[in-house]
């Protein structure tokens, strides 16, 4: 039996309308953006539970799913670590391709395949992982790039903090698992013990952010467009490129920071 979304939330300590407590929808204060504890906000509770159905979305940053997804993102843990929780684990192990559900199968166009057939998509996994792995590396790289250029902007406090709402959102919209997370574990680290894409991520966003800096443009449209465009630049670079090793690699990203100076 799935657990009541309620007493979850009660469990993580969320903060309630006291008005909608223990209704059909119950508002809180959404945990995951915090949008709504921002000054001038308290009156705000963009996270919604409902209760009959056991899911939830923020009005706000758009998150959402059910009952074991919240209480996975609320603690950190793995998905199937908190499923096990409540229903043991599983007699057979599941194909990680499996694991994806429709909106992560739709980002990768994968969705429409397996309703129309999920024989033929079993015999695809092996392709769907490949594609899903493929995406969450790019966006990875992506979003880490983003962050790093926030990071760096100085004197522009509400500049900075409209970019890195947008990034939360975003990190959302990937239905990559606790993608914000990674990033802020990854940007606490030394540059040398980053993962691979992050150290991707670090090359592209100090590239974006000369770019930025040489015209003093820091809006959310132009930084956002100035990452994507070279991390496009660097795939079709590699990808025409036969590849030598990682200083390879390096040596594209270095063309790609003279370009942007």
């Amino acid at each position: 039996m799935l657990p009541e979304i309620l007493k979850v939330a009660e469990e993580y300590g969320l903060t309630f309308n006291p008005r909608y407590h223990g209704k059909k929808e119950t508002l809180c204060k959404c945990t995951f953006c915090e949008a709504d504890n921002r000054p001038g906000k308290g009156h705000k509770f963009y996270l919604s539970l409902n209760t009959q159905d056991q899911v939830y979305k923020c009005w706000y940053c758009g998150v959402s799913g059910g009952v074991i997804d919240f209480e996975a993102k609320l603690s950190g843990l793995p998905y199937n670590e908190v499923r096990e929780k409540y229903f043991g684990k599983r007699k057979k192990p599941v194909h990680p391709a499996e694991s994806l559900n429709a909106r992560q199968l739709r980002l990768i166009g994968w969705a429409e395949y397996k309703r129309k057939g999920r024989h033929d998509f079993k015999k695809n996994r092996e392709s769907v992982l490949r594609d899903w792995k493929s995406y969450e590396h790019e966006e990875l790289v992506k979003h880490f790039a983003l962050f790093m250029v926030i990071a760096h902007i100085e004197n522009q406090a509400d500049r900075q903090n409209e970019l890195l709402q947008y990034v939360i959102r975003s990190c959302h919209e990937t239905q990559i698992y606790l993608l914000f997370n990674r990033l802020l574990a990854e940007y606490v680290k030394d540059e040398e013990e980053r993962s691979g894409w992050a150290k991707e991520g670090t090359n592209i966003g100090r590239a974006a952010w000369k770019v930025s800096l040489s015209t003093y443009d820091f809006g959310m449209d132009k930084v956002v467009y100035n990452v994507v465009f070279l991390y496009h630049m660097l795939v079709m670079e590699e990808t025409q490129t036969p590849k030598k090793g990682t200083h390879k690699k390096e040596s594209i990203m270095n063309d790609k920071l003279s370009f942007a100076n």
